[in-house]
């Protein structure tokens, strides 16, 4: 028997194949879990769900009414919501001198009010002493050049994840969020291309300041996200390092003060 017999999960962020979404709702499944999976893009959705034999409902997170239904979507086919984890993001560079109100919008939006969004409908339904995790970046701490919009914004959901599990304690609630620090996403791979840099060599900086000797996968994640939900992790209002070690050792600095063209 899975460590999540019997209960119903969320994974928002998970319509992207082969991301962290994607990993976790697969983990959670086979830890028994039934699983409804949402973001946005209706075919790799409904593909993921049936896989995993679990149900899809398309949302955008940045939309309030969007989390709302689907909570409801959930409760109408599974009667419960006991685990909810929000894995999505969005990093796009942009200089300060030259960063454009649609551009602060457009980050704050994704990795801030959509944290939140996601978060209180989830927690206003939750069964109590349920778990939500929401997914953080490394960069919030060890911010590089062009991505200020994207490091503030997620600040900004870490900061929220601590008010809303003080204000949601009496239904026991463990709110919490991971940070990991490159993950081999396609996320990733695009960001690493918008910079100009090769793929092989920016990864091999981040090996030499990672202990644990390579950049974490989309299932190192989804294995830490399940202790994460685990009700043995006594914790609330934390944020946990998924990085192999690098958060000790942090970004490369050539690539942290890189200058955009």
């Amino acid at each position: 028997m899975g460590m999540f017999e019997g209960k119903t999960a969320i994974v928002m962020g998970a319509s992207t194949p082969g991301g962290m979404g994607a990993a976790t709702a697969r983990r959670l499944r086979r830890e028994g879990a039934r699983v409804v999976v949402s973001g946005l893009g209706e075919q790799p959705l409904q593909e993921l769900a049936q896989e995993i034999d679990g149900l899809a409902f398309e949302a955008n997170i940045t939309s309030k009414q969007a989390n709302v239904d689907l909570v409801n979507f959930t409760l109408e086919n599974y009667g419960q919501i006991d685990l909810a984890v929000n894995h999505v993001g969005l990093a796009t560079r942009g200089p300060i001198a030259q960063e454009t109100e649609e551009h602060l919008q457009l980050m704050t939006e994704v990795n801030y009010f959509g944290t939140y969004w996601f978060i209180r409908a989830v927690a206003d339904v939750m069964e109590e002493g349920g778990a939500i995790v929401t997914t953080s970046s490394l960069v919030a701490y060890d911010v590089s050049t062009g991505m200020s919009a994207y490091a503030c914004a997620k600040a900004a959901a870490e900061r929220f994840v601590e008010a809303a599990a003080v204000e949601y304690r009496q239904k026991r609630l463990r709110i919490n969020s991971i940070i990991p620090s490159i993950n081999d996403t396609a996320m990733l791979r695009k960001g690493i291309e918008q910079r100009g840099n090769d793929f092989d060599e920016f990864v091999g900086l981040y090996k030499e300041l990672t202990p644990l000797g390579r950049i974490s996968t989309p299932e190192d994640i989804a294995g830490m996200v399940c202790l994460m939900l685990h009700p043995e992790f006594f914790e609330t209002g934390q944020h946990i390092h998924c990085s192999g070690g690098n958060s000790l050792l942090g970004q490369p600095r050539r690539l942290v003060t890189q200058d955009l063209n």
